[in-house]
C-alpha cells in the first residue's frame, strides 16, 4: 500500500467517524465502538440487550425470537462458557497459525459460538454470517471482523467461508499490513481505540459503498 493510499483509506475513517451527512447526522455506525456494554466490559461473556442496540446500528436486526432464544439458561450458559474461552484483547495479528486456527476453525470456540448463533441448519433463530459476524466482532472485535454484502463484493469473497484464517494470512503475512492500519488511524484523527479489523472493516465498507456495491437489507450502517 503507497502512502498515498495510506492517506485515501485515513481519509474514509475519518468520513466514517467524523463527517455528517446532509441532514447533519453521524453515521449511526460510528457509535457502535463505544456503544455500553462491549466486550471490554463486565458483560464480555454475555450477549446483551445492549449488544441487540449495539447491532442495529449497523443495519441489522438481532430477531426477537433469536434474542428470547440467547436467554435460554442452557444456551445463555454454552455461549458465556466459549466466550470465555475467546480473549478480548488479543490482536489476530499477534497469533500464531496454529493458534489462529485453534480459537477460530474445526472444534475452536469461536467456530462453536459461530454455529451456536447461526443454528444454520434450521436457521431456527433467523441469524445470518451478517449478523452473527456483527454480534461477534461486538463482544471480540480484535479477532473477529465483520463479515457482510459490500465486504464480500469489496474483496472478491462469495461467502464467509473461512473468512477469518484468510484475514490471519493477511495480517501476518509479512508485509507490514499491522502496521499500516496503525498509520491509517493515527492519520485519520479518529482518537477512539479501534481494532485492527474494525480499521480495516470500516475503509472496506465505505470504499465500497462510494462505489455503489451493495443494496440488500443489512449493508446499509447509516
Amino acid at each position: 500500500m503507497s502512502d498515498q493510499n495510506v492517506k485515501a483509506a485515513a481519509r474514509l475513517l475519518h468520513r466514517y467517524y467524523h463527517e455528517p451527512d446532509k441532514k447533519g447526522l453521524l453515521s449511526t455506525g460510528s457509535h457502535f465502538d463505544e456503544w455500553t456494554g462491549r466486550g471490554d466490559t463486565a458483560n464480555r461473556d454475555v450477549i446483551t440487550d445492549s449488544d441487540a442496540v449495539a447491532v442495529s446500528m449497523l443495519s441489522v436486526t438481532v430477531p426477537a425470537k433469536a434474542m428470547v432464544g440467547l436467554a435460554e439458561p442452557e444456551t445463555a450458559a454454552r455461549i458465556t462458557e466459549l466466550l470465555k474461552q475467546i480473549p478480548t484483547d488479543v490482536p489476530l495479528s499477534s497469533l500464531s497459525g496454529e493458534k489462529a486456527a485453534a480459537l477460530l476453525t474445526g472444534r475452536g470456540p469461536a467456530a462453536l459460538l459461530w454455529k451456536e448463533l447461526r443454528r444454520k441448519k434450521n436457521n431456527r433463530w433467523g441469524i445470518g454470517a451478517t449478523t452473527a459476524s456483527k454480534i461477534m466482532a461486538r463482544k471480540r472485535p480484535h479477532l473477529i471482523p465483520i463479515w457482510d454484502e459490500v465486504i464480500g463484493l469489496v474483496i472478491g469473497a462469495d461467502s464467509s467461508d473461512d473468512q477469518w484464517m484468510n484475514w490471519h494470512r493477511l495480517l501476518t503475512d509479512g508485509t507490514g499490513l499491522p502496521e499500516r492500519l496503525a498509520e491509517i488511524h493515527r492519520l485519520s484523527e479518529v482518537e477512539r481505540p479501534l481494532s485492527e479489523l474494525r480499521i480495516m472493516d470500516v475503509i472496506l465498507w465505505r470504499h465500497g459503498k462510494d462505489q455503489g456495491l451493495g443494496g440488500r437489507r443489512g449493508t446499509g450502517r447509516r
